[in-house]
């Protein structure tokens, strides 16, 4: 269990992924490297999954996921940040508020990282 109140005071990309979902596997690869990139300079990623635990446990292991992944009961988090397509994020500011809309799609989550570390 985690929360973002942990994170108060630093950015931080919140990804929703489903480890059935290709384009979440296509985008994987880049999570990795954008959290290494920059989680000295400010950008958290978290990493919200669906399905059970195990899967998502393997998919982490699979990508070589260095940042938390939360999984979700029911898709409750999805729910209560309205979305539930996937891959989705959201840009997450210093003070806790949702600071950009939602990212959909590849393409959408890494320009949305790419903005989140400038600022």
């Amino acid at each position: 269990m985690i929360g973002l109140e942990k994170y108060r005071g630093r950015r931080v990309l919140l990804v929703f992924s489903d480890p059935q979902c290709g384009p979440c596997d296509e985008l994987a690869p880049d999570l990795v490297r954008v959290h290494r990139q920059h989680q000295n300079n400010g950008l958290a990623v978290v990493l919200v999954g669906r399905g059970r635990a195990e899967e998502n446990r393997r998919k982490a292991e699979l990508h070589g996921f260095e940042f938390p992944v939360v999984v979700q009961p029911k898709w409750k988090l999805s729910k209560a940040y309205g979305i539930l397509a996937t891959p989705a994020a959201f840009l997450i500011g210093t003070d806790g508020a949702i600071a950009r809309d939602a990212a959909i799609g590849k393409d959408a989550v890494l320009a949305l990282a790419q903005d989140g570390s400038e600022r």
